[in-house]
Protein backbone atom coordinates (compact mmCIF):
# COMPACT_ATOMS: atom_id res chain seq x y z
CA UNK A 1 0.00 0.00 0.00
CA UNK A 2 2.90 2.13 0.27
CA UNK A 3 2.71 2.95 -3.36
CA UNK A 4 -0.70 4.67 -2.76
CA UNK A 5 0.03 8.09 -3.27
CA UNK A 6 0.98 9.32 -6.74
CA UNK A 7 -2.37 10.88 -8.01
CA UNK A 8 -1.86 12.43 -11.65
CA UNK A 9 0.89 10.98 -12.90
CA UNK A 10 2.70 13.02 -15.67
CA UNK A 11 5.13 10.50 -16.76
CA UNK A 12 4.12 7.29 -18.91
CA UNK A 13 6.16 4.83 -16.81
CA UNK A 14 5.64 1.74 -18.48
CA UNK A 15 7.41 4.04 -21.60
CA UNK A 16 10.50 1.44 -21.53
CA UNK A 17 12.82 3.72 -22.88
CA UNK A 18 12.34 6.21 -20.48
CA UNK A 19 12.08 3.92 -17.33
CA UNK A 20 13.52 0.62 -17.95
CA UNK A 21 16.32 -0.80 -16.69
CA UNK A 22 18.72 -0.64 -19.61
CA UNK A 23 22.02 -2.19 -18.26
CA UNK A 24 22.23 -6.08 -17.69
CA UNK A 25 23.66 -6.42 -14.82
CA UNK A 26 21.89 -3.85 -13.08
CA UNK A 27 18.87 -5.69 -14.37
CA UNK A 28 20.41 -8.88 -12.77
CA UNK A 29 21.50 -7.84 -9.47
CA UNK A 30 18.11 -6.60 -8.98
CA UNK A 31 16.22 -9.66 -9.96
CA UNK A 32 19.01 -11.39 -8.00
CA UNK A 33 17.52 -9.84 -4.74
CA UNK A 34 14.41 -10.00 -5.35
CA UNK A 35 15.29 -14.14 -5.53
CA UNK A 36 16.90 -14.09 -2.69
CA UNK A 37 14.13 -12.44 -1.11
CA UNK A 38 11.44 -15.06 -2.30
CA UNK A 39 14.20 -18.03 -1.28
CA UNK A 40 14.55 -16.81 2.11
CA UNK A 41 10.59 -15.85 2.63
CA UNK A 42 9.46 -18.82 0.74
CA UNK A 43 11.67 -21.14 3.37
CA UNK A 44 11.89 -19.18 6.40
CA UNK A 45 7.99 -18.33 6.35
CA UNK A 46 7.23 -21.93 5.71
CA UNK A 47 9.47 -23.10 8.67
CA UNK A 48 7.35 -20.36 10.97
CA UNK A 49 4.33 -21.89 9.96
CA UNK A 50 4.84 -25.42 10.31
CA UNK A 51 6.78 -24.86 13.62
CA UNK A 52 3.99 -22.82 15.16
CA UNK A 53 1.09 -24.86 14.17
CA UNK A 54 2.92 -28.40 13.91
CA UNK A 55 5.40 -28.17 16.58
CA UNK A 56 4.41 -25.34 18.94
CA UNK A 57 7.98 -23.46 18.80
CA UNK A 58 6.51 -20.69 19.82
CA UNK A 59 6.28 -19.95 23.30
CA UNK A 60 4.45 -16.57 23.25
CA UNK A 61 1.04 -15.05 24.36
CA UNK A 62 -1.32 -17.44 21.62
CA UNK A 63 -2.35 -14.37 20.28
CA UNK A 64 1.19 -12.94 19.54
CA UNK A 65 1.86 -16.39 17.76
CA UNK A 66 -1.66 -16.06 16.21
CA UNK A 67 -0.46 -12.63 13.84
CA UNK A 68 2.56 -13.86 13.56
CA UNK A 69 1.41 -16.86 11.51
CA UNK A 70 -1.13 -14.80 9.40
CA UNK A 71 1.98 -12.14 8.81
CA UNK A 72 3.87 -15.00 7.52
CA UNK A 73 0.87 -16.01 5.17
CA UNK A 74 1.25 -12.62 4.15
CA UNK A 75 5.05 -12.82 3.53
CA UNK A 76 4.30 -16.07 1.28
CA UNK A 77 1.74 -14.36 -1.04
CA UNK A 78 3.71 -11.31 -1.16
CA UNK A 79 6.76 -13.17 -2.41
CA UNK A 80 4.41 -15.64 -5.23
CA UNK A 81 2.23 -12.78 -6.14
CA UNK A 82 4.11 -9.60 -5.75
CA UNK A 83 7.95 -10.52 -5.90
CA UNK A 84 7.76 -13.69 -8.27
CA UNK A 85 6.62 -12.13 -11.27
CA UNK A 86 9.07 -9.18 -10.98
CA UNK A 87 11.89 -11.75 -11.20
CA UNK A 88 10.13 -12.64 -14.24
CA UNK A 89 9.54 -9.72 -15.88
CA UNK A 90 13.24 -8.42 -15.25
CA UNK A 91 14.80 -11.65 -16.73
CA UNK A 92 12.54 -10.77 -20.00
CA UNK A 93 12.44 -7.60 -19.51
CA UNK A 94 8.73 -7.12 -20.94
CA UNK A 95 5.51 -6.86 -18.61
CA UNK A 96 3.92 -8.94 -20.83
CA UNK A 97 1.01 -8.55 -23.00
CA UNK A 98 -2.38 -9.63 -21.26
CA UNK A 99 -4.38 -6.88 -19.56
CA UNK A 100 -6.52 -9.80 -17.54
CA UNK A 101 -3.07 -10.61 -16.17
CA UNK A 102 -1.78 -7.05 -15.46
CA UNK A 103 -5.16 -7.03 -13.60
CA UNK A 104 -4.51 -9.82 -11.04
CA UNK A 105 -1.43 -8.59 -10.13
CA UNK A 106 -2.46 -5.38 -9.63
CA UNK A 107 -5.19 -6.51 -7.32
CA UNK A 108 -2.97 -9.32 -5.53
CA UNK A 109 -0.15 -7.37 -4.72
CA UNK A 110 -2.83 -4.39 -3.07
CA UNK A 111 -4.33 -6.52 -1.26
CA UNK A 112 -1.59 -8.22 0.26
CA UNK A 113 0.22 -5.43 0.98
CA UNK A 114 -2.89 -3.80 2.49
CA UNK A 115 -3.04 -6.94 5.19
CA UNK A 116 0.07 -6.92 6.17
CA UNK A 117 0.91 -3.50 7.41
CA UNK A 118 -2.60 -4.00 9.65
CA UNK A 119 -1.20 -7.44 10.83
CA UNK A 120 1.62 -6.03 12.66
CA UNK A 121 -0.28 -3.05 13.93
CA UNK A 122 -2.94 -5.62 15.22
CA UNK A 123 0.15 -7.40 16.93
CA UNK A 124 1.78 -4.61 18.58
CA UNK A 125 -1.04 -3.12 19.60
CA UNK A 126 -2.66 -6.24 20.80
CA UNK A 127 0.49 -7.19 22.84
CA UNK A 128 0.49 -3.99 24.60
CA UNK A 129 -3.31 -4.73 25.72
CA UNK A 130 -1.68 -8.16 26.93
CA UNK A 131 0.75 -6.21 28.85
CA UNK A 132 -1.61 -3.80 30.32
CA UNK A 133 -4.39 -6.16 31.23
CA UNK A 134 -2.57 -9.13 32.49
CA UNK A 135 -5.70 -10.65 33.71
CA UNK A 136 -8.23 -9.78 31.22
CA UNK A 137 -5.12 -11.43 28.56
CA UNK A 138 -6.05 -14.79 30.38
CA UNK A 139 -8.96 -15.68 28.71
CA UNK A 140 -8.24 -14.48 25.36
CA UNK A 141 -8.19 -16.92 22.90
CA UNK A 142 -6.74 -18.10 19.39
CA UNK A 143 -10.27 -17.65 17.87
CA UNK A 144 -10.19 -14.62 18.85
CA UNK A 145 -7.47 -13.19 17.26
CA UNK A 146 -8.16 -15.68 14.10
CA UNK A 147 -11.72 -13.68 13.83
CA UNK A 148 -9.20 -10.13 14.37
CA UNK A 149 -7.28 -11.36 11.63
CA UNK A 150 -10.23 -12.52 9.12
CA UNK A 151 -11.59 -8.89 9.84
CA UNK A 152 -8.12 -7.78 8.37
CA UNK A 153 -8.66 -9.42 5.20
CA UNK A 154 -11.73 -9.03 4.50
CA UNK A 155 -11.24 -4.92 4.98
CA UNK A 156 -8.29 -5.52 3.21
CA UNK A 157 -10.23 -6.98 0.27
CA UNK A 158 -11.96 -3.67 0.02
CA UNK A 159 -9.20 -1.55 -1.59
CA UNK A 160 -8.34 -3.57 -4.98
CA UNK A 161 -11.72 -3.87 -5.28
CA UNK A 162 -12.51 -0.24 -4.81
CA UNK A 163 -9.28 0.91 -7.16
CA UNK A 164 -11.06 -1.47 -10.08
CA UNK A 165 -14.84 -0.16 -9.27
CA UNK A 166 -13.07 3.60 -9.77
CA UNK A 167 -11.72 3.12 -13.33
CA UNK A 168 -10.49 -0.72 -14.00
CA UNK A 169 -8.53 0.20 -16.99
CA UNK A 170 -6.18 2.35 -14.65
CA UNK A 171 -3.54 0.34 -14.61
CA UNK A 172 -0.33 0.00 -16.25
CA UNK A 173 2.84 -1.89 -16.08
CA UNK A 174 5.43 0.39 -14.42
CA UNK A 175 8.92 0.04 -15.71
CA UNK A 176 10.70 1.44 -12.84
CA UNK A 177 9.75 -1.28 -10.62
CA UNK A 178 8.65 -3.98 -13.14
CA UNK A 179 5.41 -4.25 -11.58
CA UNK A 180 1.77 -3.23 -12.31
CA UNK A 181 0.80 0.15 -10.38
CA UNK A 182 -2.34 2.02 -10.73
CA UNK A 183 -2.31 5.50 -12.64
CA UNK A 184 -4.70 7.04 -10.38
CA UNK A 185 -6.13 9.46 -13.47
CA UNK A 186 -8.89 9.79 -12.37
CA UNK A 187 -10.05 13.33 -10.99
CA UNK A 188 -12.16 11.47 -8.39
CA UNK A 189 -8.65 10.68 -6.61
CA UNK A 190 -7.79 13.93 -5.89
CA UNK A 191 -10.52 13.80 -2.78
CA UNK A 192 -9.97 10.01 -2.47
CA UNK A 193 -6.98 9.72 -2.84
CA UNK A 194 -5.74 11.27 0.41
CA UNK A 195 -8.52 9.91 2.55
CA UNK A 196 -7.62 5.97 1.55
CA UNK A 197 -3.87 7.07 2.66
CA UNK A 198 -4.64 8.28 5.97
CA UNK A 199 -6.42 4.93 6.55
CA UNK A 200 -4.85 2.51 4.83
CA UNK A 201 -0.56 4.08 5.50
CA UNK A 202 -0.38 6.67 7.97
CA UNK A 203 -3.10 5.06 10.32
CA UNK A 204 -1.08 1.91 10.71
CA UNK A 205 2.12 3.46 11.05
CA UNK A 206 0.77 6.01 13.42
CA UNK A 207 -0.33 2.81 15.42
CA UNK A 208 2.65 0.64 14.82
CA UNK A 209 4.88 3.64 16.17
CA UNK A 210 2.48 4.77 19.19
CA UNK A 211 2.21 1.12 20.41
CA UNK A 212 5.78 0.19 20.25
CA UNK A 213 6.72 3.44 22.69
CA UNK A 214 4.16 2.21 25.13
CA UNK A 215 4.67 -1.13 25.37
CA UNK A 216 8.81 -0.63 25.98
CA UNK A 217 7.20 2.28 28.55
CA UNK A 218 4.90 -0.39 30.14
CA UNK A 219 7.59 -2.66 30.45
CA UNK A 220 10.00 -0.35 32.23
CA UNK A 221 7.02 1.01 34.38
CA UNK A 222 6.24 -2.95 35.72
CA UNK A 223 9.51 -3.48 36.46
CA UNK A 224 10.01 -0.24 38.17
CA UNK A 225 6.53 -0.38 40.20
CA UNK A 226 6.35 -3.80 40.47
CA UNK A 227 9.95 -4.57 41.41
CA UNK A 228 9.90 -7.96 39.56
CA UNK A 229 11.37 -9.52 36.40
CA UNK A 230 9.54 -8.84 33.08
CA UNK A 231 9.86 -11.50 30.14
CA UNK A 232 10.77 -9.28 27.70
CA UNK A 233 11.29 -12.11 24.93
CA UNK A 234 7.78 -11.27 23.25
CA UNK A 235 7.65 -7.59 23.72
CA UNK A 236 11.35 -7.62 22.25
CA UNK A 237 9.95 -10.08 19.17
CA UNK A 238 6.98 -7.74 18.62
CA UNK A 239 9.64 -4.34 18.97
CA UNK A 240 11.91 -5.56 16.65
CA UNK A 241 9.67 -6.47 14.02
CA UNK A 242 7.44 -3.52 14.24
CA UNK A 243 10.92 -1.51 13.63
CA UNK A 244 11.55 -3.59 10.54
CA UNK A 245 8.24 -3.36 9.11
CA UNK A 246 8.33 0.76 9.68
CA UNK A 247 11.64 1.33 8.80
CA UNK A 248 11.18 -0.65 5.44
CA UNK A 249 8.66 2.15 5.10
CA UNK A 250 10.71 4.83 5.34
CA UNK A 251 12.83 5.45 2.14
CA UNK A 252 8.81 5.23 0.17
CA UNK A 253 7.40 7.96 2.61
CA UNK A 254 10.39 10.17 1.82
CA UNK A 255 9.38 10.09 -2.28
CA UNK A 256 5.61 10.87 -1.43
CA UNK A 257 6.71 13.71 0.92
CA UNK A 258 9.21 14.90 -1.14
CA UNK A 259 7.55 14.31 -5.24
CA UNK A 260 5.59 17.62 -4.84
CA UNK A 261 8.44 19.34 -4.59
CA UNK A 262 10.68 17.75 -7.23
CA UNK A 263 10.66 18.45 -10.36
CA UNK A 264 9.19 17.07 -13.66
CA UNK A 265 11.33 17.24 -17.23
CA UNK A 266 8.85 15.26 -19.28
CA UNK A 267 11.54 14.54 -21.48
CA UNK A 268 14.14 13.51 -19.16
CA UNK A 269 13.20 12.04 -15.71
CA UNK A 270 15.69 12.47 -13.06
CA UNK A 271 16.82 10.36 -10.52
CA UNK A 272 14.88 10.96 -7.98
CA UNK A 273 11.78 9.21 -10.30
CA UNK A 274 13.43 5.99 -11.35
CA UNK A 275 16.62 5.37 -9.46
CA UNK A 276 15.30 6.64 -5.84
CA UNK A 277 11.92 5.31 -6.66
CA UNK A 278 13.52 1.80 -7.17
CA UNK A 279 14.94 1.45 -4.08
CA UNK A 280 12.22 2.63 -2.29
CA UNK A 281 9.94 0.16 -3.30
CA UNK A 282 13.13 -2.53 -3.33
CA UNK A 283 13.41 -1.62 0.76
CA UNK A 284 9.97 -2.61 1.00
CA UNK A 285 11.40 -6.12 0.86
CA UNK A 286 13.10 -6.19 4.00
CA UNK A 287 9.90 -6.88 5.65
CA UNK A 288 9.53 -9.88 3.59
CA UNK A 289 12.18 -10.91 4.01
CA UNK A 290 13.46 -10.19 7.95
CA UNK A 291 11.05 -11.88 10.36
CA UNK A 292 12.58 -15.27 10.23
CA UNK A 293 15.92 -13.90 10.87
CA UNK A 294 14.05 -11.57 13.92
CA UNK A 295 11.92 -14.47 14.87
CA UNK A 296 15.46 -16.77 15.56
CA UNK A 297 17.15 -13.79 17.26
CA UNK A 298 14.43 -13.10 20.01
CA UNK A 299 12.08 -16.34 20.22
CA UNK A 300 14.67 -18.87 21.98
CA UNK A 301 12.08 -22.11 21.90
CA UNK A 302 11.91 -20.93 18.38
CA UNK A 303 15.62 -20.85 18.25
CA UNK A 304 16.13 -24.49 19.84
CA UNK A 305 13.59 -25.86 17.45
CA UNK A 306 15.64 -24.67 14.76
CA UNK A 307 19.00 -25.87 15.87
CA UNK A 308 17.05 -29.43 16.75
CA UNK A 309 16.28 -29.79 13.21
CA UNK A 310 19.43 -28.56 11.94
CA UNK A 311 21.28 -30.98 14.19
CA UNK A 312 18.75 -34.10 13.17
CA UNK A 313 19.56 -33.03 9.75
CA UNK A 314 23.35 -33.04 9.89
CA UNK A 315 23.31 -36.21 11.83
CA UNK A 316 21.31 -38.24 8.90
CA UNK A 317 23.75 -36.80 6.36
CA UNK A 318 26.70 -38.16 8.11
CA UNK A 319 25.63 -41.03 8.61
CA UNK A 320 24.16 -41.29 4.64
CA UNK A 321 27.89 -40.43 3.61
CA UNK A 322 29.23 -42.55 6.07
CA UNK A 323 26.97 -46.00 4.91
CA UNK A 324 28.19 -44.54 1.60
CA UNK A 325 32.27 -44.60 2.37
CA UNK A 326 31.74 -48.21 4.43
CA UNK A 327 31.90 -50.66 1.22
CA UNK A 328 34.99 -49.11 -0.11
CA UNK A 329 36.86 -48.96 3.15
CA UNK A 330 35.95 -52.97 3.66
CA UNK A 331 37.37 -53.32 -0.08
CA UNK A 332 40.80 -52.20 0.90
Amino acid sequence: TQHLIEPGMSYDYSNYTQFGIKDATERYVYAGWMTFVITCSLLGDTTILVASIRYKAFRLHRTVVTFIQHNAICDLLNSVVSLLPVVISVFYNSGGSSSILNTARFFTMYYVNTASPAHIAAMTFGKLLLLKYPLRARSWSKRQAHRVSMGIWMFSLCVPTFHLLVDKDDVTFDYRVYFCMYKYSKSAWIILLPALSVILIFLPNVIITLSVALLLREGRKIVKEAQKNLRWQGIITVVLSAVVSVSSCLPMTIYFIAEPFVEKDPLEPGPFYIKFYRVAMTALTLNVLANFFVYCLTVESFKRFIQSKLRRRARILSHKLLCKGSPAEDET
